[in-house]
């Protein structure tokens, strides 16, 4: 079979192999990390599916699969769920490998099937069906990409979050949807071209971004922070302003219901910008949210271990710290100590009863 190699096929081509190269650097970067974890993994792993989407997306392969249908579906599918897996390692600070991560495949997989081989008048329900399953996919992107960003304390992620939300997964969508409505036929050349002009932009932007940003980004505790930056590092100014911080939330201010990164800057007269960077960098948290609630958990310790609090119900505890439900106290009591508030409390009041 011959393939002519056209003018706008020539500039397909030189984009396509500029963004598999790019793609390249990235993995290669993620994988040479020393913190390397769930963000790194997911990135691999979204690199690698791009890079096989860029080559089976290509005209010239495009026209020698046979059939191309279901194998350019398979591995586009792919792509959207490496993408949602990257989206909660990087935004979510607690992320970890559970079943739940796989229910896409185990969704996609049988869809893909009856979209490339059920009959003819069933393949377009297979069809639908994936694009339900791909924009719902989009909506967990962008919700896991922008849930924390007001609390989120690495001012590279904050910013980066709303590029990503809002560039990469529609523009993903609107591949594997215009994909799909061609299963049959290769897709017109100067689509390809727009789709490979894109991707360039996206991969070059991304590469950029990630060559910029702070180890810490990459680094992970139990509590959502980094190694903090010695106060000794910071300027004097810094470190009297930290200070202030620290014996405001020592006073009780942690137990004002609803306390945001925000609302702190106000009641200190600290611009926010410059709290998020004193919090990140002087004591080392990722996230607003997991600073407050060290400093809630440790006094739901001390109440839930106090005999005179013993009869107390567990939501009374809740409200008293400042949450504003029993379940978010309860998943970060968890979270922190590994058991429920009730088992704690039952644990450290047989052992006052016992002495």
């Amino acid at each position: 079979m011959s393939i002519e190699l056209t003018l706008s096929g020539f500039i397909d081509l030189l984009l396509r192999g500029g963004t598999f190269g790019i793609l390249m650097l990235v993995i290669i970067r993620l994988a040479r990390k020393p913190e390397f974890g769930s963000v790194c993994i997911t990135g691999i792993l979204f690199g690698i599916t791009g890079l096989v989407e860029i080559v089976l997306n290509a005209p010239p392969v495009l026209m020698m699969l046979t059939p191309a249908g279901v194998v350019v579906l398979a591995f586009q599918q792919l792509h959207f769920i490496t993408l949602w897996w990257f989206i909660r390692a990087l935004f979510d600070d607690r992320f970890r490998w559970r079943l739940t991560c796989f229910w896409p495949i185990a969704v996609a997989l049988p869809l893909i099937a009856g979209a490339s081989f059920a009959p003819v008048d069933l393949q377009w329900w297979f069809t639908l069906a994936l694009v339900l399953l791909n924009s719902s996919l989009l909506v967990l992107i962008i919700h896991g990409a922008l849930r924390n960003r007001d609390s989120d304390l690495v001012n590279e992620r904050r910013s980066f979050s709303l590029a990503l939300a809002f560039s990469v997964p529609p523009f993903t969508l609107f591949v594997f949807v215009t994909s799909l409505m061609s299963i049959d036929a290769p897709l017109d050349s100067g689509l390809c071209l727009v789709y490979s002009a894109v991707y360039f932009v996206l991969a070059l932007g991304f590469s950029y971004w990630l060559t910029s940003l702070k180890e810490g980004l990459f680094q992970r505790t139990g509590n959502g922070s980094v190694a903090a930056v010695g106060r000794g590092d910071l300027s004097a100014a810094d470190r009297l302003e930290l200070d202030r911080v620290v014996k405001a939330m020592d006073g009780g201010l942690y137990l004002e219901p609803g306390l945001t990164i925000g609302g702190l800057a106000d009641i200190l007269h600290v611009p926010e910008h410059r709290l998020r960077r004193l919090i990140n960098g002087g004591l080392g948290y990722r996230n607003f949210a997991a600073f407050v609630n060290d400093y809630r958990i440790d006094e739901a310790k001390r109440r839930l271990s106090d005999p005179e609090m013993a009869r107390e119900q567990i939501i009374q505890h809740a409200f008293g710290l400042g949450y504003a439900s029993l379940a978010p106290f309860n998943r970060a009591f968890r979270e922190r100590v590994g058991v429920s508030p009730t088992e704690f409390r039952e644990a450290a009041l047989s052992r006052m009863a016992a002495e």
